[in-house]
């Protein structure tokens, strides 16, 4: 079995407001740092691919050079849309059985949920991690109530996603030739007429989106990062305060 993963870090950040979400300094270091760092310490990924925005593969460049990594790592343009971004990342990683799919904007990912969602995917073909809702789940339209829908048969989808290659990439070039756009590669999957299991996630894989999900997520990095006894971090070029 050889799998690989994408990191798909090419978006641009409109809401966040500060550039691409993956390159903003989290608590010292970039969500892409700490993501490909991730990687880089399973020994069952083999290759990576970082997909970055095209006018900023020098500044991904250098995160992934400052991790100095010792498997494969690529950093390729992305495209308009994270579809056309995990496609080009599909690309550029080449053949392997399995292909993780993670966003930089979740840099709390732990190591158990990635194995956790890739043994899945190993037995089925796809799989993604998914959360229950803790708030009443509603279908509107015009601001109006429509449907209240069944909390459990619904969950919150998280990434990495991890599915067979093949499936993968049949996926996406079905997607393509159809005029799809989905939210996510397992939605793709799904499409494709492939079964995709879904297994527990975890609540601290919190996604990186607003202004205000910039403090949750250094705030859970801090919690984080004190409970593994991490040293400081600090941002390039920068000393640490003792």
């Amino acid at each position: 079995m050889t799998v690989g993963a994408i990191v798909a870090a090419a978006g641009s950040g409109t809401r966040l407001g500060k550039g691409s979400k993956a390159l903003v300094p989290v608590n010292g270091r970039t969500t892409l740092s700490r993501v490909v760092e991730l990687f880089l310490s399973l020994d069952e990924i083999e290759k990576i691919v970082v997909v970055a925005p095209a006018a900023r593969l020098d500044v991904a460049g250098g995160e992934v050079e400052a991790l100095a990594p010792r498997k494969p790592v690529k950093v390729c343009a992305g495209g308009e849309s994270r579809q056309e971004s995990v496609r080009a990342g599909l690309a550029a990683l080449g053949e392997c059985s399995h292909v993780l799919v993670h966003d930089a904007a979740r840099p709390l990912a732990s190591a158990a949920l990635v194995r956790r969602v890739l043994a899945a995917a190993v037995e089925s073909g796809a799989a993604f991690p998914g959360l229950p809702p803790r708030d009443a789940v509603k279908r509107v339209e015009g601001h109006r109530l429509v449907e209240s829908l069944d909390r459990s048969r619904v969950v919150l989808a998280q990434t990495p996603q991890a599915f067979s290659y093949q499936v993968l990439v049949r996926a996406h070039a079905e997607a393509a030739d159809a005029g799809m756009v989905g939210d996510d590669d397992a939605q793709l999957v799904a499409a494709a007429g492939h079964a995709v299991t879904v297994v527990p996630g975890e609540p601290a894989n919190f996604k990186l989106t607003t202004p205000e999900d910039l403090e949750v997520v250094e705030a859970l990095l801090r919690e984080h990062e004190v409970s593994v006894g991490a040293p400081p971090t600090r941002a390039r070029g920068e000393e640490v305060r003792r």
